[in-house]
C-alpha cells in the first residue's frame, strides 16, 4: 500500500514532466512561429525591396522620357541612331539622387536606354475609332515616329542582396502641321459673334477660351474643340452674350448632333466643379481642356508663348512664336535664335527673298521715296533641289545670290490696285480738300489711325513668270530654285548699311523675349492682282505661302476665282486648287473696291463709311492666315502700358482686320486661321467704336478640304506634342537583348 508522501510525490512528478512537455511544445510552437515570422519578414523585406527596384525602373523610364521631350522641343532633325551608345545616349542625371526616396536605391545602378528614332510615318486619328476618343489628335493627321524605351533600377534588400527590375515604354513624337486646325490660337481664344456662325475642322487653343454668342445669334462647333486652360462661357470685357443654349457642340460622331452648354438651368463650363464629368458625358470626348489632360502644342524648337498681366506692372509678355515671320539675324547679333529656331523660320525656306533696300547715293533710310527692292535667292547644298539645306559662310549666316527680278512683281502699286508702275514704294500723302483725300498714294488705317505707304506686289505677273519659267536674266531657274515659300523683308531698324541695305535693329528697348520688330508702323505689303498663284509644271512642293514681318493688306479675292458655290467654305473651286497660306504681323482684307474706297479712307463715321467706302461684291481667299493679333485688355486693368482707348481683341471673328462698309457682302475664307503671335508692329487692340470705320462681312468661313486631306502649303509650321504608351515590366533577358540590339 502506497502512502500518501509517495502518492503526492508521483502526482508532482507527473505535473512536472506534464509541463515539461507542454513546455517543449510551446517551446517548439514558438521557435517555428519565429522561423516563421523571421521567413515572412525576409519575403515581405524581398517583395517591397523588388517594389523598390520596379519604381526605380519606372523613374529611370521617366528620366528618358523628359529627356526625350526636351530635345525634340530644342530641336528638329535627328539621326535613326541618335540614341546609340556612340553618339548620344540617354542618361540618369546626377539629380536622381535628390529625387529618389529611397535610400536602398542606388542611383549609379539606374539605366536608361533609347532606341532607334525612325523617320515617321503618317497617321490619321479617326474620330470614329473609341481609342481615339480623348486623343487631342483625334480627327487630325500627324507624322508619328516611335522610340523604345528601356529602363533597369537596382535595390537593396536589409541582408545586403541586390534586386533589379525592368521596364519598357513606347515613346511616341507626334508632329501635326499648324494648318491641320480650322482655328489655332496660341493665346487666349474669343469666339463671340453677332450673327450666326458654323466652324467646321478641329479648334485648339493653348491659352483660355471663351466662347458665346449674341441673344440674335449662334454659334456651332462641328469638330473637336480643345483649350489647354479654361473652357468658359463668358468674355473677358464682359457684355451681353447668349444663354448658353445658342453654344452648341458635337456629341456624337455625327457632326450635326450638337449639345448646348446649358443644362438644368445651369451653363456647363470649366467652372463647374463637375465639369470632367459633365462635358465627357455630354459632348463625349469632343470638347476638352487642360482638366482632361489637353496640353500645350507648340511649333517645333519653338518656347512657350506667354501673355502679359495686365494687372501687374511688370512685362511677362514672351511673344516667341512672332520669330517665324522675322528676318534670319546675322551672325554675333545679340537676338540671333538658335540653329533650330533658325531651321523654323520661314525667312530660310523661302525659294525667294525680296528684301526692301534703299538707293545709297540718295535721300535718307527713312525716305521712302528711294527704297527699292532686291530679290535674293540661297546657294543649295543640293543646286538641283530647292528643299535642300542652303549652304552656310564660316559664320553659320546662309549665302545669298542676288536674282534679277523683273520690275513689274513688286514696287508702286497703279491706281487701279491691280499691276505694279515701278520699283518703288507707293508713298502716302493727302492734299486738303473737302476730305484729306490721297493724291499721290497709299492709304488710311483708321485702327491705326494713320495713314500707311505700300508696297505692292503682284502676284498675277509673279506667276506668269514662274509659270513660263523665265530664268530672270540667267539668275533664276525655276526648276532648281523655286520652293513655292516667298518671304518679303521689310527694315528693322533706321540705319543702312554703304551698299543701302539696312542694319538690323535690336529688342533692347522694346522686349524682353529677343524679338525684333520692323522699324516702320506706316510702311505696308499690299497683294494684288492673286486670284491665281504660281504653279509652275512639277514644282518640288505645290503651292504658295507668301510671307512679310510687316502688316499685310489684300485687295480682292486670293488663290480662287471669286465666283460663290456650293460649300465654298471648305470645298475647293476645281480640282486643280493648289494650297496656300499668307503669314504677316497683321492681315487686313479688302474688297475688290478698295482702289475706289482708299481714295475715301480718311472718312470715319458710320455715315461716311456706308456712303464712300462700301465693300463691293463677293471675295474669296482659299488660304490659311498667320496673322498677329492682341490680347483683350480687361476691364480695370492697371498695366502702363495697356491702351484705354485700344482695349479689343475682336477675337477670331476679326483675325483678319478690316477697313470697310461689308454690310450685305460676304468673305469666304477657305482655309486655316492662326494666331501665332501677337503683333510686333500693330500691338494695339481695336479702339470701342470699331463700327465707325468697318462693318463686318457675313462670315463663311470654313477648314480648306484640302489640309484636312493632308495637303499643306509649302514650308506649313509643325506642331509637336508627345504621348507616353505600352508601359510594361520585363524580365532581364528581355531587357538584355533589346539593349544589345540598340548597340
Amino acid at each position: 500500500m502506497m502512502n500518501h508522501h509517495t502518492h503526492t510525490e508521483r502526482k508532482h512528478g507527473s505535473a512536472l514532466i506534464l509541463v515539461v512537455i507542454v513546455s517543449a511544445v510551446i517551446g517548439l510552437i514558438v521557435a517555428s512561429v519565429v522561423r516563421g515570422t523571421s521567413t515572412e519578414i525576409k519575403i515581405n523585406d524581398r517583395y517591397i525591396t523588388r517594389l523598390k527596384a520596379k519604381s526605380a525602373a519606372e523613374s529611370a523610364i521617366e528620366y528618358g522620357a523628359s529627356e526625350l521631350v526636351y530635345r525634340f522641343n530644342n530641336k528638329t532633325g535627328f539621326p535613326t541612331n541618335a540614341l546609340s551608345s556612340g553618339n548620344d545616349p540617354l542618361s540618369i542625371p546626377e539629380s536622381a539622387s535628390t529625387f529618389l526616396v529611397s535610400k536602398d536605391v542606388d542611383p549609379s545602378k539606374l539605366k536608361i536606354h533609347g532606341g532607334v528614332i525612325p523617320p515617321g510615318e503618317w497617321v490619321y486619328y479617326n474620330p470614329d475609332d473609341p481609342a481615339n476618343e480623348f486623343d487631342p489628335m483625334r480627327g487630325r493627321r500627324a507624322l508619328v515616329r516611335e522610340i523604345e524605351l528601356y529602363g533597369k533600377g537596382e535595390a537593396s534588400t536589409a541582408g545586403g542582396d541586390s534586386i533589379a527590375a525592368y521596364a519598357t515604354e513606347l515613346f511616341q513624337v507626334r508632329d501635326a502641321p499648324l494648318f491641320a486646325n480650322a482655328i489655332f490660337y496660341n493665346g487666349d481664344l474669343e469666339i463671340n459673334p453677332g450673327s450666326n456662325m458654323d466652324i467646321y475642322g478641329p479648334v485648339h487653343t493653348n491659352g483660355d477660351l471663351y466662347v458665346g454668342a449674341k441673344s440674335s445669334a449662334t454659334l456651332k462647333f462641328h469638330d473637336k474643340v480643345t483649350s489647354s486652360q479654361s473652357f468658359l462661357h463668358d468674355e473677358i470685357r464682359p457684355i451681353h452674350i447668349g444663354n448658353g443654349k445658342n453654344v452648341q457642340f458635337p456629341s456624337s460622331t455625327d457632326p450635326e448632333i450638337l449639345r448646348g452648354m446649358k443644362a438644368n438651368g445651369q451653363i456647363i463650363d470649366s467652372t463647374d466643379p463637375d465639369w470632367v464629368n459633365e462635358a465627357s458625358e455630354r459632348w463625349n470626348g469632343y470638347v476638352q481642356n487642360g482638366d482632361m489632360g489637353v496640353g500645350k502644342q507648340n511649333v517645333v524648337a519653338f518656347d512657350d508663348y506667354e501673355r502679359d498681366d495686365f494687372n501687374t506692372p511688370a512685362l511677362e509678355r514672351m511673344n516667341s512664336g512672332y520669330a517665324i515671320i522675322e528676318p534670319l539675324l546675322p551672325h554675333g547679333h545679340p537676338d540671333r535664335k538658335s540653329a533650330e529656331i533658325r531651321e523654323q523660320k520661314m525667312a530660310l525656306k523661302a525659294g525667294l527673298l525680296l528684301r526692301v533696300e534703299s538707293d545709297p547715293s540718295r535721300g535718307s533710310p527713312s525716305d521712302s521715296d528711294y527704297w527699292q527692292v532686291k530679290a535674293y535667292k540661297y546657294q543649295r547644298s543640293n543646286s538641283s533641289d530647292p528643299l535642300s539645306a542652303p549652304k552656310f559662310d564660316k559664320n553659320g549666316d546662309p549665302i545669298l545670290v542676288e536674282v534679277k527680278l523683273p520690275r513689274d512683281v513688286i514696287g508702286n502699286p497703279s491706281n487701279g490696285m491691280n499691276s505694279v508702275e515701278d520699283d518703288n514704294m507707293e508713298r502716302y500723302a493727302y492734299t486738303p480738300g473737302p476730305w484729306w483725300r490721297p493724291t499721290t498714294g497709299g492709304l488710311y488705317d483708321h485702327r491705326e489711325n494713320k495713314g500707311i505707304s505700300l508696297l505692292g506686289l503682284d502676284v498675277g505677273r509673279l506667276k506668269s513668270h514662274i509659270d513660263a519659267k523665265n530664268n530672270f536674266l540667267n539668275t533664276y531657274d525655276v526648276d532648281n530654285d523655286w520652293n513655292g515659300v516667298v518671304y518679303v523683308e521689310f527694315p528693322t531698324s533706321t540705319s543702312r548699311n554703304g551698299d543701302g541695305s539696312f542694319e538690323y535693329g535690336t529688342s533692347s528697348g522694346k522686349n524682353n523675349y529677343n524679338i525684333v520688330p520692323g522699324a516702320f508702323d506706316d510702311i505696308a505689303l499690299m497683294v494684288m492682282n492673286a486670284r491665281e498663284i504660281p504653279e509652275p509644271a512639277n514644282p518640288s512642293q505645290e503651292g504658295f505661302t507668301l510671307t512679310t514681318n510687316a502688316p499685310m493688306y489684300t485687295v480682292g479675292s486670293f488663290n480662287a476665282n471669286g465666283a460663290a458655290h456650293k460649300d465654298d467654305a471648305y470645298v475647293t473651286d476645281d480640282a486643280s486648287e493648289s494650297p496656300a497660306a499668307l503669314m504677316a504681323d497683321t492681315i487686313t482684307v479688302l474688297s475688290d473696291n478698295w482702289p475706289s474706297n482708299r481714295y475715301y479712307s480718311y472718312l470715319d463715321g458710320r455715315s461716311y463709311l456706308s456712303n464712300y467706302r462700301r465693300a463691293s461684291n463677293y471675295v474669296e481667299i482659299s488660304a490659311a492666315l498667320v496673322s498677329g493679333t492682341p490680347n483683350t485688355i480687361p476691364s480695370g486693368a492697371s498695366h502702363p502700358g495697356a491702351s484705354s482707348s485700344r482695349p479689343l481683341s475682336l477675337g477670331v471673328v476679326n483675325l483678319p482686320r478690316f477697313l470697310e462698309y461689308w454690310t450685305g457682302r460676304t468673305l469666304t475664307i477657305r482655309g486655316s486661321l492662326v494666331s501665332l503671335y501677337e503683333s510686333e508692329v500693330r500691338p494695339l487692340g481695336a479702339p470701342t467704336n470699331f463700327n465707325d470705320f468697318y462693318t463686318p462681312p457675313a462670315r463663311d468661313w470654313g477648314f480648306n478640304e484640302l489640309f484636312k486631306s493632308g495637303n499643306y502649303p509649302p514650308g506649313t509650321p509643325r506642331l509637336r506634342t508627345y504621348r507616353r504608351l505600352m508601359f510594361e515590366q520585363i524580365d532581364k533577358t528581355t531587357y538584355d537583348k533589346a539593349v544589345a540590339n540598340m548597340n
